[in-house]
């Protein structure tokens, strides 16, 4: 089965106006979307970290968990 992927760009000066249209963008995702998007942009900052984005989860320091 082919997925077809549509991709649009506008481009805006920091500001109100690019706050207001990166608000719309989200909102205008359904919930799974926005997790997909969300997990994809996880995934590059870990890549442009240099951090192993092939076993994603908790980085050994943050690991251990205490209950008191």
């Amino acid at each position: 089965m082919s997925r077809t992927s549509i991709t649009s760009a506008r481009k805006l000066r920091q500001g109100e106006a690019a706050e207001e249209a990166d608000g719309e963008y989200w909102a205008a995702l359904t919930p799974a979307e926005r997790l997909n998007e969300t997990w994809r942009l996880s995934l590059e900052l870990w890549e442009f970290k240099g951090w192993d984005a092939g076993e994603p989860g908790l980085r050994s320091p943050a690991r251990r968990v205490e209950r008191r």
